[in-house]
């Protein structure tokens, strides 16, 4: 079978119990490689528990997760070894001191001209690219991070809450680089809302969550 016809991730009846609840139960499902999927469900649904199954995180009660037709592998300790090429969006600069530009430096010291010149060499955000880490406001922080994941070009792009810190300018322009990066580039990207307002102009398919169920899948043309 050709390479780029592999699902991704592959579902097999998993469960996860949370304080003696089922949080999450999907029997079998795939996601498939270059494509933007929407996860959207009401707060309590089991969004976070699903993103965080799926990129290793969390261990499923029961039932396996495959990326790229394997098992994750294990550390002799049993903690799942999670691949670099999947990046679960996060803050990154806890206790960090230095400027945007030194910490993109750090991260990505070969897409440093390019990350200033497509988002910080126009207003309001030039000013930004020399303020302290510690100064920005969560709008922000969430930008500058969510620039790194994307620019560090990983295989599986994982966004839990998607555009919550947004305005609807940055909503336009993350929505167009998302797209981009997942057909141009080939990322996997999977992010979660509770609003589908949020996700349904990017995603090309949504999957609907209620109590720890799939309870839809919806394609959408693009």
């Amino acid at each position: 079978m050709n390479r780029i016809q592999v699902p991704i991730f592959e579902l097999d009846n998993i469960r996860v119990t949370r304080e003696n609840r089922i949080a999450l139960k999907i029997g079998k499902f795939q996601f498939h490689r270059g494509t933007v999927y929407g996860i959207v469900g009401p707060i309590g649904s089991g969004k976070t528990t699903f993103l965080e199954t799926l990129s290793g995180r969390l261990n499923p009660t029961e039932g396996s997760v495959l990326y790229e037709s394997e098992r994750y592998a294990k550390t002799w300790l049993g903690k799942t070894k999670v691949p670099a090429e999947i990046v679960f969006l996060e803050n990154m600069t806890d206790e960090y001191t230095g400027s945007i530009r030194e910490f993109i430096q750090r991260k990505l010291p070969e897409r440093i001209e390019y990350i200033q010149r497509q988002y910080y060499s126009r207003s309001p955000f030039t000013d930004e690219w020399e303020m302290p880490i510690q100064s920005l406001s969560k709008g922000q922080s969430y930008r500058m991070n969510l620039i790194v994941a994307i620019e560090s070009d990983p295989k599986v792009l994982i966004i839990d809450d998607y555009s919550s810190s947004f305005d609807a300018q940055m909503k336009r322009e993350f929505n167009r680089r998302l797209a981009y990066s997942a057909r141009i580039r080939g990322t996997t990207i999977i992010i979660s809302s509770a609003d589908i307002g949020n996700v349904r102009s990017v995603a090309s398919v949504i999957v609907s969550l209620d109590n720890g169920h799939i309870s839809k899948v919806r394609s959408l043309k693009k």
